[in-house]
């Protein structure tokens, strides 16, 4: 565990408590100005030695048991690449791990910057819609694409 400079704040306390009891925080984060509905994780950088792991457009329970299965993965030794396809972790849908561009870590993942001590990198969790297209593609439903911003292509746009 990273230290950390000053008395934390209670969200702070729990946070540093998930990471010991349960190897890793879950933050839930409604849908703001900049960002739709998302989750991470906080704690797998000191805990695992492996990147935090974020996902775009799920109910926070649905988000939760996705991400309590994937921690459960690495504390078994399962490692996770960007550009890396997994079956069984959806029911009938693959997810693609996509690389979170360092500059967005502490924009998008707080906790997990936090907890790391500022070191955190981080996966993004996309799955693709019914019909098997992932939200970059160009017949996807516009709807789906806005619902799951995929964080390293979002420097093609711009």
């Amino acid at each position: 565990m990273q230290e950390h400079h000053g008395e934390p704040t209670p969200e702070q306390k729990q946070i540093l408590a998930d990471i010991v009891a349960l190897g890793a925080h879950i933050a839930h984060v409604p849908e703001g100005d900049e960002w739709p509905e998302h989750s991470y994780t906080a704690g797998l950088t000191t805990t695992f030695g492996h990147p935090e792991l974020i996902l775009f457009g799920l109910e926070a329970e649905a988000a939760e048991a996705l991400l309590d299965a994937l921690i459960d993965e690495i504390d078994e030794g399962k490692r996770f690449a960007a550009g890396s396809e997994h079956e069984g972790l959806l029911r009938h849908y693959p997810v693609r791990m996509h690389a979170v561009p360092a500059e967005l870590v502490e924009r998008v993942l707080p906790r997990a910057h936090w907890a790391s001590g500022g070191v955190a990198t981080a996966l993004q969790v996309v799955w693709p819609d019914k019909q098997g297209r992932w939200p970059w593609q160009d017949d996807v439903r516009e709807g789906f694409a806005e619902l799951q911003p995929v964080l390293d292509r979002l420097r093609d746009e711009t």
